[in-house]
């Protein structure tokens, strides 16, 4: 039993829900797409990928767990390295097998499309285990790029399986123009939030990550500059969402969905803007790793309100 629980901790199962809620309600709630095989196989294929991605990081990134997170450590400690290489290779496989499938019944003979982005998903997750994430920038942006893609990946599978339909196309110009100017609210709002929560998570992680040579953000460029660019990017998110719920609201009549993205806004904002602007003149050692976790946690509860928002999307 501790193993199984060490198992959904390591593909971080929280995480894995998330993907999986925000893709089903991106089908169900925005698009309006009714439950099918192929979409179903299609939000498993990007949940095994993902765990997989999860897995292939903490087995890079062992030694400077064992320094930052001694306690919480699972490979090396609870399994072996080889066994989370198993681990890795067949959640892996799994899901590129179901993306294979859910692009063969969604598209059809024009699957290579959909599918092609699975595998480019699965490479950037080693890319990025591997090698980018000891860069500046670059790593925070594969990760942004792929908790995008869970957004993005629903509308465009649907749009590519019209393609050859000419008559169906023509019938669904509204259907694909409202519902891509929804669809790129939330993908955009998904990368801005997962931004702002990796460069949260390396300040956290700095004295590691600086011990084993791991170039991010804080490291490289100082934690000042980091908060300096979490202050910036906090500030343009929560811009963006009072435009965005206002908009929302008037143009498209939901009026629940904006609010909770006000109510994301605003835990943005005080939680985690705020709290660095704060720190930043104040004292620098108002700058510890328990306060980026509490600020992690916090852009992990803004970005599920942010994501349930769509529920009463009609």
């Amino acid at each position: 039993m501790k193993k199984l629980f060490a198992f959904f901790k390591l593909v971080r199962w929280p995480n894995l829900l998330i993907t999986a809620l925000m893709m089903s309600l991106v089908c169900h709630s925005i698009m309006g797409v009714e439950s099918s095989i192929g979409f179903t196989l299609l939000i498993i294929s990007m949940v095994f990928v993902v765990a997989g991605g999860y897995v292939i990081n903490d087995i890079f990134d062992k030694d400077i767990d064992e320094f930052n997170k001694p306690d919480k450590l699972i490979v090396g400690k609870i399994f072996t390295e080889r066994q989370c290489k198993v681990f890795y290779w067949t959640l892996t496989i799994i899901g590129l097998a179901c993306s294979l499938a859910a692009s063969l019944i969604i598209c059809g003979r024009r699957f290579i499309p959909v599918f092609s982005f699975m595998p480019l998903l699965a490479c950037l997750f080693y890319s990025y285990s591997s090698r980018y994430k000891r860069e500046p920038v670059i790593g925070n942006l594969i990760v942004s790029l792929s908790v995008a893609l869970a957004v993005f990946l629903p509308w465009i599978s649907q749009v590519l399986s019209m393609l050859g339909n000419e008559q169906m196309i023509i019938e669904n110009q509204e259907w694909m123009r409202v519902t891509l100017r929804i669809v790129l609210i939330y993908t955009v709002f998904a990368f801005m939030m997962t931004l702002i929560r990796e460069i949260v998570k390396d300040m956290e992680d700095v004295k590691g990550d600086g011990r084993f040579h791991c170039r991010t953000i804080p490291v490289v460029w100082g934690m000042k500059t980091a908060q300096i660019i979490v202050i910036a990017l906090s500030f343009v998110t929560c811009l963006g969402i009072s435009i965005i719920e206002e908009k929302l609201s008037k143009d498209f009549g939901f009026t629940i969905t904006s609010y909770m993205l006000i109510a994301s806004g605003f835990l943005l904002f005080g939680c985690v803007l705020v709290a660095n602007t704060y720190s930043l003149i104040t004292d620098k050692r108002a700058r510890n790793d328990k306060q980026f976790h509490i600020q992690s946690i916090v852009l992990k509860i803004s970005m599920l309100i942010g994501v349930l928002s769509m529920i009463f999307i009609k």
